[in-house]
């Protein structure tokens, strides 16, 4: 029989989860895309006389790669974004470089890209590669301590960041962060930088609900609206493991949150549009379901999943689309026992797959190699003549890859294999 403190105990308990609920402005579950419209194009306003001059002084039949200098011993997790709207810069990278993947002393760290025409004078601060631009010496741009002063919260350590640029130009960045435990416990807090890309403004920690708002992390970047307002897959990482998919409206409010499938371990969602109404995503399959790709077709709603021929060995994949194509970033080997993360491939979707009862991609080009090692957590950004590609290299530093659209279009035209032969700096 329990007691009188007991009894109040549960009481107290019981009055709290009420308050909980009846205070909840939790956003609704469903996400009708037929009333939104997403960006399916992308359109680039800068004028690109510079990118032509870069251009024309470069090979568009190889692959150019730069090797962003790291201070760090470990440097993982790169997001990639154009920034040509908003700066005088064309790309900028950043990623989480440290001691290690969770260690306290990790940091985000920011490098701009320029093609190189628009440079007049070259220092040893910048990386240049045979005439096609420079990457800027990184520099850390949050820490756990200038976060916790953000937000006004503990911070311990920090995880994946994410940013892009909307429709209204506003600059965002989401970031993982962890105040107890470890990814587990995390949580995803949001920041925007101002017209000099250098400073930092906190936004919100995200709130997902009433009662466990924890273990949620972000990995890709979203699916823009033209109204201004945003799509962000995200996953939760404790239990069952599973995507969900966050609509935000122009005005930054958070206005849906929608499961897309109901199977777990199901991580680190990728979604694209395939035009203004449907999105198309992909999943890293955390060692379940015969480590199966799975993929998402959305539109008034989301569809049962379907299967595709590739597997996901726990890695994280992306898509992207360009040249009215949608194309994949992948990791998979072609040897027996070799590390599943060692090749990094660009895949291209059959789109007559979308009818049938699987999805079908197929290989377009090997983008790198480490053998024994990995190149992977790719991130994707594009220019009127370049997609530009940056994954971790082995732990040691980020790799960004530029590949010329002509020679893309070129390659998935005739299904060819290509190995990378690309000049790396």
């Amino acid at each position: 029989m329990l007691g009188k403190g007991s009894v109040s105990f549960i009481g107290v308990l019981l009055l709290c989860a009420w308050w909980c609920i009846a205070t909840d402005e939790s956003p609704k579950t469903t996400l009708d895309l037929s009333k939104h419209t997403l960006v399916s194009a992308l359109i680039f306003p800068k004028d690109s006389k510079w990118e032509s001059l870069a251009t024309s002084s470069h090979a568009l039949d190889s692959i150019t790669y730069f090797d962003i200098p790291n201070t760090q011993i470990s440097a993982h997790a790169s997001a990639i974004t154009n920034v040509s709207s908003v700066s005088d810069k064309d790309f900028m990278l950043l990623y989480f470089a440290g001691s290690r993947e969770g260690a306290r002393d990790v940091g985000i760290y920011q490098s701009f890209f320029t093609f190189e025409s628009q440079n007049k004078t070259l220092d040893n601060s910048t990386l240049k590669n045979k005439n096609l631009g420079t990457w800027s010496e990184p520099h850390r741009l949050l820490d756990a301590q200038k976060l916790s002063q953000l937000s006004g919260k503990f911070i311990k350590k920090l995880g994946n960041p994410i940013t892009f640029v909307d429709r209204q130009n506003r600059v965002h960045l989401f970031v993982v962060g962890v105040s107890l435990g470890g990814w587990a416990t995390s949580k995803i807090y949001w920041l925007c930088l101002d017209s000099t890309l250098q400073n930092l403004s906190f936004v919100r920690e995200l709130h997902l609900g009433p009662f466990f708002n924890f273990s949620h992390l972000v990995r890709t970047p979203p699916m823009l609206k033209e109204d201004g307002g945003f799509i962000l897959p995200i996953y939760h990482e404790l239990a069952n493991k599973y995507p969900l998919l966050l609509d935000f409206s122009p005005t930054l409010q958070l206005d849906s949150i929608t499961k897309p499938l109901e199977l777990h371990s199901q991580l680190q969602p990728s979604f694209i549009p395939l035009d203004l109404h449907t999105a198309f995503g992909v999943y890293r399959n955390h060692k379940a379901y015969n480590n199966v790709l799975f993929t998402s077709l959305c539109d008034e709603l989301c569809q049962s999943p379907k299967s595709s021929n590739l597997q996901s060995f726990d890695f994280s994949s992306v898509l992207f689309r360009s040249l009215d194509s949608t194309y994949l970033l992948h990791n998979q080997t072609q040897r027996e026992n070799g590390n599943k993360r060692e090749e990094l491939w660009i895949m291209n979707l059959n789109e007559k797959s979308l009818d049938s009862e699987s999805m079908s991609f197929e290989p377009v080009l090997k983008l790198d190699s480490f053998l024994g090692n990995e190149v992977s957590y790719p991130s994707v950004a594009e220019s009127s003549e370049y997609v530009a590609v940056a994954y971790t290299y082995g732990r040691l530093y980020i790799r960004v890859a530029f590949v010329p659209k002509a020679m893309l279009k070129k390659y998935t035209t005739h299904s060819t294999y290509y190995h990378t032969q690309g000049e790396q700096k």
